[in-house]
């Protein structure tokens, strides 16, 4: 999903939503082009606007995306695009501040993630029957379920992220190690021997690198974790969640080991240092590979990628997606939908669509059209990006669910809680999980 994507953020991190909200003020919003509310004439001609609105707020993004825009300007000389973006962070408060006060954009990109709690909100509209009979054919069963809830689909899948294991190739082998490892009890060795000390005692290389204050960053890696020890997130009717049982106190075990038992792990080095070879191991997901590109000493050529660690059960990992929706109040939804299928449709048979194009070279990240992975396998199957496309077979969906994005922050603070020491692993689980069935509950009763 969007991947990311670099800056820091207050924390010390870099996370998706940094990379991305570049040039953008905190809140605020960047156009790529805008003109006043309503209809306008140009030559004679009657002129409808759509707002669109992303979270791709990043100068060298904008740069990828306006050209695709003017294409479809130039195609639809009836539609005027106002593309506006709005930093991660501020992009769920935006949507629901904007549709209280009577103002929204007509389409937007949103994680997956909040489909459970737009579709509640009545933000959504449904597609129209063409729109849904191009996703049921053209995606993955893993995309469609991802944008699909109560079996209703609602809207286009766009891209697909995974977390898989990121290492440092010289590092590695400076330190010995030979392959990356497959099960916790490899995992923790190699962390081991990949950690170096100075004099003084503090770490100057971390065998692996943790990333607090990023939810995804936290919640993500431990859920692959929990499902590679046998475990679930959540229960199948999605009334109460289930990570807090043993095989989730493992996962989470697992983790304080490597902080407290291994010492391999420095809570104060940032997801950056990974690029400053600071840090030998990371989970991370796909949409690094720009970044990692452009910054990583010896590019992509010296990042390893393998397959999570897995524990009592099989390799597994999480995928997350994002997908274009329509806005239920636009007075142009037949001209957003219009919109949608173009840039979401092949240009031509056999080759990409504007979409994936887009994610493809702004981002370097997988799409989610089938078509358009075709179209682009010489960027995905590279050395970096081959590994994230063949874990989408044996990848998981991000469980949907209403509260879904409460109850993921509630897990991370208690995770983090138990990594800074604060509070064992087995209390700090057991309140998530108290906090979590809490939100599941009050979210039955709206």
């Amino acid at each position: 999903m969007l991947e990311r994507d670099i800056h820091l953020t207050p924390r010390g991190h870099l996370s998706r939503r940094q990379f991305l909200r570049t040039s953008v003020a905190l809140g605020g919003s960047a156009m790529l082009s805008t003109v006043a509310s309503g209809c306008s004439l140009v030559g004679g001609q009657s002129q409808t606007k759509l707002t669109v609105l992303t979270h791709w707020g990043d100068k060298p993004l904008q740069d990828v995306m306006q050209p695709i825009l003017q294409e479809f300007e130039k195609q639809n000389p009836n539609i005027k695009l106002d593309y506006q973006t709005v930093a991660f962070d501020q992009f769920l408060p935006r949507i629901t501040t904007g549709r209280a006060s009577g103002v929204h954009p007509d389409a937007y990109h949103v994680y997956a993630l909040w489909v459970p709690d737009l579709s509640a909100s009545q933000v959504m509209a449904k597609p129209p029957q063409d729109v849904i009979n191009d996703v049921q054919q053209a995606y993955s069963k893993g995309s469609i379920d991802a944008v699909t809830y109560k079996g209703q689909i609602w809207g286009y899948p766009t891209e697909v992220d995974s977390y898989l294991l990121l290492y440092n190739k010289k590092l590695y082998q400076e330190s010995g190690v030979e392959k990356p490892p497959a099960t916790w009890d490899e995992f923790k060795e190699v962390s081991g021997k990949l950690t170096k000390r100075g004099a003084d005692g503090k770490i100057q290389q971390a065998g692996m690198l943790f990333m607090p204050g990023w939810d995804s960053g936290v919640v993500h890696p431990f859920t692959a974790l929990l499902w590679s020890n046998g475990g679930q997130y959540i229960s199948d009717d999605y009334t109460k969640v289930l990570f807090n049982q043993e095989p989730g106190q493992q996962a989470l075990q697992l983790e304080l080991d490597l902080i407290n038992q291994v010492k391999a792990v420095d809570l104060g080095l940032k997801m950056d240092d990974f690029i400053a070879a600071k840090g030998a191991q990371i989970f991370m997901a796909n949409w690094w590979r720009s970044a990692l590109k452009k910054g990583f000493p010896g590019s992509l050529e010296n990042v390893g990628v393998a397959p999570i660690p897995h524990g009592r059960g099989s390799v597994v990992t999480l995928q997350y997606n994002w997908l274009w929706i329509v806005d239920q109040a636009s007075k142009v939804t037949d001209q957003a939908w219009k919109f949608l299928k173009w840039i979401n449709g092949p240009r031509q048979a056999g080759g990409s669509s504007p979409m994936g194009d887009f994610l493809i070279n702004a981002l370097g990240v997988i799409p989610s059209r089938g078509s358009d992975q075709q179209a682009h396998q010489d960027v995905l199957g590279d050395s970096f990006l081959s590994p994230f496309v063949a874990s989408l077979q044996y990848a998981r969906p991000e469980p949907i669910m209403p509260g879904g994005q409460e109850v993921k922050t509630a897990l991370q603070k208690q995770i983090e809680a138990a990594w800074f020491g604060q509070k064992s692993g087995t209390d700090a689980l057991n309140t998530a999980a108290q906090e979590a069935n809490k939100i599941l509950a009050d979210k039955t009763k709206q």
